[in-house]
């Protein structure tokens, strides 16, 4: 007998639907997620030693006060960091708004803590920023407080900062820290400064112990602080210059913000005033030569 004859074939499918032409949003949308994909962006400048594309992570010590605070805000202004605040009252902090703009708090910092404590908080950091100093109080108990903040604060931070691994730590001083190699011990800026708990010289022991670490570092000595903007040109020196001067606290944390991530700040000692506010008698020699104003290329 014949073969049964072959089952008939199965009805093609039914031809798709053409999709409807994406809309104009989404469009735009597709567009800029293929351009994030592409677009890395990049810091301005790596902080010290930061290599590859990972954002380098500064961390501000003291950055709830006056100076800290200011800190803060210029690295949010230049971008291309992931910032840190490192706080003892983190509602203090939040009150402030130091958190704001994408800025991570770390409560609980207290520099009078032992370097193990305080290396825990800072693992992950390549730069700090220290903007502690002790706040004048009680005349009976100045000593002890310039001591624990400005020399041990130091100290500790320093051994931290190794055991964490940092890269590099700016610190803010004072002018006349070193006055006594200056031979300035009779100038009043010298005589009323020191007579706060003897702090130019708690401060000189914690510039030492940081000099003599091995990390990287720049110690920022300011003159006088004001709270108010800067009025004239910034005067930049070396070390052991200046024995008086006021400036402006946001020049002080332009300055130490820049020493987070110029390579040339590595391991300097620089001073800084503002023209036309040093006491009579008391103008740097040749202080023409020191006005570098905005030029960031001629700050170290």
């Amino acid at each position: 007998p014949s073969p049964p004859p072959p089952p008939p074939a199965a009805p093609p499918p039914p031809a798709a639907k053409p999709s409807p032409p994406p809309s104009r949003r989404e469009t735009i949308a597709s567009a800029l997620s293929f351009a994030a994909l592409c677009f890395v962006a990049q810091p301005p400048q790596a902080a010290a030693g930061v290599t590859g594309d990972a954002l380098p992570t500064v961390l501000v010590v003291g950055a709830t006060g006056q100076t800290g605070r200011l800190v803060v805000d210029e690295l949010r202004k230049r971008g291309g960091a992931d910032v840190v605040a490192a706080v003892r009252s983190p509602d203090k902090a939040k009150k402030m708004g130091l958190d704001a703009g994408g800025v991570t708090l770390l409560p609980g910092f207290d520099v009078t803590a032992n370097a193990t404590a305080l290396a825990a908080g800072m693992r992950g950091a390549d730069v700090v920023i220290v903007c502690t100093g002790f706040v004048p109080g009680n005349p009976f108990k100045m000593g002890a407080a310039a001591h624990a903040v400005d020399n041990e604060g130091v100290v500790h931070i320093v051994d931290a900062a190794k055991a964490a691994g940092v890269r590099r730590v700016v610190l803010v001083s004072s002018i006349l820290t070193d006055g006594r190699t200056m031979g300035a011990t009779d100038s009043p800026g010298f005589k009323i400064t020191n007579a706060f708990g003897g702090v130019l010289d708690e401060k000189l022991v914690g510039e030492k112990y940081l000099q003599a670490s091995g990390l990287e570092y720049t110690i920022v000595r300011p003159a006088g602080l004001r709270s108010d903007p800067p009025k004239t040109t910034l005067i930049l020196t070396p070390g052991n210059v200046m024995a008086s001067g006021e400036v402006s606290r946001e020049l002080v944390a332009d300055v130490m913000v820049e020493a987070a991530f110029a390579p040339r700040a590595a391991n300097k000692v620089v001073e800084i005033a503002e023209e036309g506010t040093f006491a009579p008698g008391y103008t740097p020699e040749g202080v023409e030569r020191y006005l570098v104003g905005g030029d960031r290329t001629k700050w170290f």
